[in-house]
């Protein structure tokens, strides 16, 4: 049976940068929600017994918004090169985003390394809505400074398990916005490769590294 899971409440859900805009979109995992109240998290009696099938289910969304969370950074930088801003209206960041779709590594004690990207891509928000209805995310046509991502985590066979929704604002857009038209579309237009630059560098390269090549050695906050 597919599982879908937009996010759940969590530490890992309210950490980073995106902590304020990400909590009002976080919804708690259906084997933590109280059987009294479907709005609060499970009370530590009634919490699930390990090694049962639903404990084993909420370990592995513990797992991806972890490995989610060591890639945040990178990840929110790639979101923003893809979509090619000075080359586009000022509206495509609500009207699309990074889709990557992951699949679990296996024998990887890492935990950065628990996840290989399968594909990397710039899809319109309105078809992961259509593909996904519980995803009921109303987009503020004003906030131009919003962006967002989605991964769909598979299991090896290549069928989804997992849907996670992550959204911020950032308020150095408007750098993107205004660069080069040519150096936009080097970064993240088409044919630039960096699909394949995030996938193999998910693949072979530690997050730190990765963020001192983005951000020119300059540390990460």
């Amino acid at each position: 049976r597919t599982h879908t899971v937009f996010t759940y409440q969590s530490k890992e859900c309210q950490t980073a940068s995106w902590k304020a805009s990400h909590k009002t979109s976080c919804i708690i995992h259906p084997s933590l929600v109280s059987p009294t109240d479907p709005n609060k998290v499970i009370s530590k009696a009634d919490m699930l017994k390990p090694y049962t099938p639903e404990w084993m289910e909420l370990q592995v969304d513990r797992e991806l918004s972890r490995w989610l969370q060591i890639w945040r950074f990178c990840f929110q930088k790639f979101a923003t090169f893809c979509l090619d801003l000075a080359n586009h209206p000022p509206e495509r960041v609500m009207t699309h985003c990074m889709k990557l779709v992951v699949q679990p590594r296996h024998f990887e004690d890492n935990p950065a390394k628990q996840y290989q990207i399968i594909t990397a891509s710039v899809v319109l928000f309105s078809d992961i809505i259509a593909d996904n209805p519980r995803l009921d995310t109303p987009i503020d046509p004003t906030d131009f400074t919003r962006l967002r991502f989605v991964v769909i985590m598979q299991n090896n066979d290549g069928e989804d398990r997992r849907l996670r929704l992550l959204q911020w604002n950032d308020g150095n857009l408007d750098f993107y916005r205004n660069m080069d038209k040519s150096s936009s579309t080097s970064l993240g237009g088409p044919g630039s490769g960096w699909d394949s630059t995030l996938i193999d560098s998910v693949w072979s390269d530690d997050p730190q590294v990765l963020e001192e090549k983005l951000t020119g050695g300059k540390k990460s906050t």
